[in-house]
């Protein structure tokens, strides 16, 4: 009984297949080298940023009529973060991951919005865990986004609650090296 119940757990581990955020396909101009920025960092974690230049944030939806973001080439700066937790050594599914995307127009300089209007960027939560019910795109409605554009680079402070789903990342604030 206890092969079988292995060999079922290990065909469900090869069957799942995991979703990746950006469209390799596509060839996008400019990505920046990730940068640590541990200032948002929550215990335990390792959180990175990148910028994707001249790239365009395009929301589709999978078959079971959830959103993930995939970044493809365009006119605007797409902006990526990701919290990561790295599982017990040996585990196929232990890693916990929040993202967050959102993209503006490389001519912004000053940004500050909330609420609703936090659709004009398409602020984008993820949760990446084995966690029924939880995993998957949120889209970021309860928050505030300011975003300052400087020579070299940009003030960025974001703080956001998704109440449909737990998460440890709440707050970000960091300067992002253009």
């Amino acid at each position: 009984m206890k092969r079988y119940a292995f060999l079922s757990a290990l065909i469900l581990v090869c069957a799942c297949k995991t979703q990746n955020t950006v469209d390799s396909s596509k060839e996008i101009a400019v990505v920046s080298e990730p940068q640590n920025n541990e200032g948002y960092c929550p215990e335990g974690g390792n959180c990175t940023v990148k910028l994707h230049k001249n790239s365009s944030l395009v929301l589709k939806k999978d078959t079971a009529d959830s959103y993930y973001p995939v970044i493809e080439k365009g006119d605007g700066i797409v902006v990526e973060f990701k919290f990561l937790i790295k599982g017990p050594e040996g585990t196929a599914d232990g890693d916990y991951s929040e993202t967050i995307h959102f993209e503006i127009n490389k001519a912004t300089e000053i940004l500050n919005i909330k609420g609703e209007a936090l659709e004009q960027v398409q602020l984008l939560f993820g949760k990446h865990c084995f966690c029924r019910g939880e995993a998957g795109y949120y889209r970021v409605k309860d928050g505030n986004l300011t975003l300052q554009k400087l020579k070299d680079n940009i003030n960025v402070d974001i703080s956001f609650n998704i109440p449909d789903v737990s998460h440890k990342i709440f707050n970000i604030k960091e300067k992002i090296k253009l």
